[in-house]
């Protein structure tokens, strides 16, 4: 089983274009993490402004994804990446010049609407550059990409900030973005025209049952992920009277864990049935999110947050291969759609799962809500493959046939 798969010099081209996309996507979100002290030192905004600063991003990006999306799908990937990456270097000089909570919101927004713009379009490239027996493994090089740039992104944000001030990183990042939009321009080529065939609406395509099973498991996942971020660095200093770095590094641990693994679940995905994958890993999460709250060492704690990574990663990486499936089976090349609603219930997720992780850790104990959080996991997740299963063997009419079980 060959998890980098053989391909010509075009899609090898595109495929490192995109994972230099995404991972500079995921890395300017997180490059603002290390130098929030300073502005709130400097700016003095409240908690409730800090969160809108923060929620901004995921709102622009679920607002302007359906947009975009399906746009690419008619106009071309390569003019929406450039006015995604261009949109990114607009956000970043914002954010380096900001001195007011207003323009660093509005530059959060702008980066949200760019992501909105770069995200759907680049795994869209990547499934019109490759056949559906080397999606998936491409999809988890993808999804390596995004979880390396989030890795990254905070170290070198403050690193950089230490050095020489808060506008650097942002200011550097901006540039490395300037060299990615030099690099679309000269060196990506793609198909120049669409069919008016290739045209769906989101809304439409989630009328489909294996659509909306992926679309609920995305959401699952994501909500999942996020809820943690505000809930467990608390818990954990708490129990395991662990300083502000180390919980840094246990965040990196579980991001590292998804990276590592979602090469390995997409390049499963072509080879054993993608529904069932996704299933094994929610079940996988729920069954695994206990032990965050159950470690009494840092190096327990550790090693659950590798495993909670590591099954986000197996749940999500085959839910990118298959979507670009079934748009093939539909006779279709509406790619951009499909991606946008893969983005649209990412951006659900990272709103409602900081809220959600909140409102129930003011009703009760962390431990307490992350096993009712596992709980719902889990039920939702039986929930979701059994009415899956019952569409089984039926046609969807809004989009094409359904996949065989």
């Amino acid at each position: 089983m060959a998890f980098f798969p053989k391909m010509t010099k075009k899609q090898g081209i595109g495929l490192l274009l995109v994972i230099l996309i995404l991972f500079i996507d995921m890395l300017l979100y997180s490059l603002l993490i290390p130098i929030v002290p300073y502005f709130k030192e400097t700016l003095q905004p409240t908690s409730t402004m800090i969160g809108i600063l923060f929620s901004s991003y995921a709102v622009a990006m679920l607002a302007a994804t359906p947009i975009f999306g399906p746009i690419s799908d008619r106009i071309g990937r390569k003019i929406m990446l450039l006015v995604g990456l261009v949109g990114l270097i607009l956000s970043t000089v914002l954010f380096a010049y900001s001195d007011s909570m207003g323009l660093l919101i509005t530059a959060r927004f702008v980066q949200g609407i760019s992501a909105a713009a770069t995200w759907p379009t680049a795994l869209a490239l990547l499934a019109d550059l490759f056949p559906s027996s080397k999606r998936g493994a491409v999809m988890g090089i993808a999804l390596t990409a995004i979880s390396t740039g989030t890795l990254l992104g905070a170290p070198i944000g403050g690193w950089l900030f230490e050095a020489s001030g808060h506008r650097t990183p942002f200011l550097a990042a901006a540039a490395v973005t300037v060299v990615s939009f030099a690099l679309v321009y000269v060196f990506l080529r793609e198909e120049s025209s669409r069919t008016a065939s290739e045209k769906l609406h989101v809304i439409g395509l989630l009328r489909h049952p294996q659509v909306a099973f992926i679309a609920g498991i995305v959401l699952l996942a994501e909500i999942s992920l996020c809820l943690l971020e505000p809930t467990l660095p608390v818990f954990l200093t708490d129990t395991l009277q662990v300083s502000p770095a180390a919980i840094g590094l246990l965040f990196a641990v579980m991001t590292l864990g998804y990276g590592l693994i979602a090469p390995v679940a997409g390049s499963l995905s072509s080879r054993f049935n993608p529904y069932t994958l996704m299933f094994a890993g929610i079940c996988s999460l729920a069954v695994f999110m206990p032990f965050l709250v159950w470690a009494g060492t840092l190096w327990q704690a550790a090693l659950a947050m590798a495993f909670v990574g590591a099954s986000v990663g197996f749940t999500l990486s085959p839910t990118l291969a298959t979507l670009g499936e079934i748009i093939d089976r539909g006779g279709s090349g509406a790619y951009g759609t499909a991606y946008s609603l893969f983005n649209m219930f990412h951006g659900v997720g990272m709103v409602a799962g900081p809220l959600a992780g909140g409102i129930l850790t003011d009703a009760l104990p962390v431990s307490a809500a992350i096993h009712v959080v596992a709980g719902c996991i889990l039920g939702l997740g039986i929930l979701l493959f059994v009415r899956l299963r019952l569409s089984a063997g039926t046609r969807s009419h809004s989009v094409n046939k359904e996949l065989p079980f």
